[in-house]
C-alpha cells in the first residue's frame, strides 16, 4: 500500500517535470532531464512487471472529448495497441515524456482548451523529430492541408472516423516511426 502511493506520487512528480522541461531551454532544461531520468529510474524500480510487459506498440490518443478518447482507446486496444490518453494538449505533453520510449504514434485532436493540437504538435515535433502523428479533427482535410500543408504529418482523420481508417492510418504511423527511429 505505501510503495502504491509513492509510485502515484512519484508519477505525478515525473508529469510535473516532464511538462516543465518542454517549457524550459538551456542548463534549467538540462538539469530537469537529468531529475526526470532519475525519477523515471525509481519508478522503474518500484514497478518492474509493468516495464516488462510493455513490448508492443504504444499510442497516445489526445482528445477533449472524452467519448472519442473512450471510443478510440477501444479501436485500437482491439487491434493489440497499448494505449494511453491525455485530455488537452499539456496533458499530452507529460503523458508523452513519460512514455516516450513506448509511444510509436500520437492521435491528436486540432482544436482542445488549455494547449492546442498545432501548439501540441510543434512541441512533439521539437523533441521528437521521428514520432509518427495523426491529427484529427471535424474540419475537411483540404482547410487543414491548406492551413498546416507543411507540416510533417503521417494523416488527417477527419470526425467521425470509422475503426478501419484508424487502424489503418496508426498503422502507417508507427511504420513510419520504425522506419526513421
Amino acid at each position: 500500500m505505501v510503495t502504491e502511493v509513492l509510485l502515484e506520487k512519484l508519477k505525478r512528480a515525473e508529469r510535473r517535470i516532464a511538462f516543465v522541461a518542454t517549457q524550459t531551454k538551456g542548463v534549467m532544461r538540462t538539469e530537469l532531464t537529468e531529475a526526470l531520468k532519475e525519477v523515471r529510474h525509481v519508478i522503474n524500480v518500484l514497478s518492474p512487471e509493468k516495464n516488462q510487459s510493455s513490448s508492443g506498440s504504444a499510442v497516445l490518443f489526445v482528445d477533449d472529448e472524452e467519448i472519442i478518447r473512450r471510443i478510440g482507446k477501444q479501436i485500437l486496444e482491439r487491434e493489440g495497441y497499448e494505449v494511453l490518453t491525455a485530455c488537452d494538449g499539456i496533458e499530452a505533453l507529460g503523458v508523452y515524456e513519460q512514455n516516450r520510449d513506448l509511444i510509436k504514434c500520437v492521435i491528436l485532436d486540432l482544436v482542445m482548451p488549455r494547449l492546442d493540437g498545432m501548439q501540441t504538435f510543434r512541441q512533439l515535433r521539437r523533441s521528437s523529430p521521428e514520432l509518427g502523428i495523426i491529427l484529427t479533427t471535424g474540419y475537411g482535410e483540404e482547410e487543414i492541408r491548406r492551413r498546416f500543408g507543411g507540416l510533417e504529418l503521417q494523416g488527417f482523420l477527419r470526425k467521425p472516423f470509422s475503426a478501419d481508417s484508424l487502424s489503418k492510418m496508426v498503422k502507417e504511423a508507427i511504420g513510419y516511426t520504425d522506419g526513421k527511429g
